[in-house]
C-alpha cells in the first residue's frame, strides 16, 4: 500500500473516531448486575487493551488454554498483529505495516500472578461483572479467535515455549479499522456487556466500560430490589 493510501485510511479513522464519540451511555436495564457471578478485568496499556480473567474461570472452559498454560491465579488475553504483537523488540516499521498490510493476527494468552499485572496502573484495571452465560460466550469467542491448521491444531507463534506468554496465530484480519481494541469490543459484547458504537481506541473502549462498571457498583449498593429490576 502506498503512502497516499495510508493517509486516506488515517483520514477515515479520524472521521470514525468522531462518530465513535456519539456512542450512547449504557442503560441500567441492559447491564449484568454486580453480583452476576463472574468478574473479568479490562486492562489498558496506553493504546492497547486486554482482558484479565480468573485463571480457573477461563481454563475450566477452554481445554486449549488448560492444556497450554499451567494453572495460574490470572490469565491475560489480548489480540494484535501477528508480527508486531509477538515481538518484544518490534520496530515501529512493523507497527505501521500492521495498520495497513498485516499478514495475520495473533492471540496472546499469558499467566499472571497479580491484578493489576506488571505494566498496568491500578486505575487501568477495570472490573466488569458478567453472567455465567456471558462467560461461556466470551470464552467461546476467544477459542474461535485461535486459528487451526489442517489437522485441527493451533498454529503457535513466537518463542515457544520459553516465552512467558503463549501466542497463537489468530483468525480474522488485523488492520487500522480492526485492531486490538475493536477485538476487545467484540469480546465484551460476547459477554453481553452493552458496548455501543465504533471503538477503535483504548480510551473509547475504556470509557464505556467504566460507565458500565460504575453502574454495576451503584446497583450493588442499592440492594437486591434494584438489582433484580436491572436484570
Amino acid at each position: 500500500m502506498n503512502l497516499s493510501a495510508y493517509f486516506r485510511q488515517l483520514l477515515m479513522l479520524a472521521c470514525l473516531l468522531i462518530l465513535a464519540g456519539c456512542a450512547t451511555a449504557p442503560s441500567r436495564s441492559n447491564i449484568p448486575a454486580a453480583d452476576a457471578g463472574h468478574t473479568i478485568y479490562l486492562m489498558r496499556y496506553g493504546w492497547h487493551t486486554a482482558l484479565l480473567f480468573d485463571g480457573n474461570d477461563i481454563q475450566s472452559r477452554s481445554p486449549r488454554l488448560r492444556s497450554d498454560l499451567r494453572p495460574a491465579r490470572y490469565i491475560l488475553i489480548g489480540w494484535g498483529d501477528g508480527e508486531y504483537f509477538v515481538r518484544d523488540d518490534a520496530p515501529w516499521s512493523k507497527a505501521v505495516k500492521a495498520l495497513v498490510a498485516s499478514d495475520y493476527p495473533a492471540l496472546q494468552a499469558g499467566r499472571r500472578e497479580r491484578n493489576p499485572p506488571e505494566g498496568v496502573a491500578a486505575q487501568d484495571s477495570l472490573p466488569l461483572a458478567i453472567s455465567s452465560r456471558g462467560m461461556d460466550q466470551l470464552v467461546a469467542y476467544i477459542n474461535r479467535s485461535i486459528a487451526l491448521d489442517g489437522h485441527g491444531q493451533p498454529i503457535y507463534l513466537g518463542q515457544q515455549p520459553d516465552h512467558p506468554d503463549r501466542f497463537y496465530q489468530g483468525n480474522g484480519h488485523y488492520s487500522l479499522f480492526n485492531n486490538c481494541n475493536s477485538w476487545i469490543v467484540g469480546a465484551l459484547r460476547a459477554a453481553e456487556l452493552p458496548i455501543s458504537g465504533l471503538n477503535l481506541t483504548a480510551s473509547s473502549v475504556f470509557e464505556q466500560a467504566q460507565q458500565i462498571s460504575t453502574l454495576q457498583q451503584q446497583l450493588r449498593h442499592e440492594g437486591p430490589l434494584h438489582t433484580a429490576s436491572a436484570q
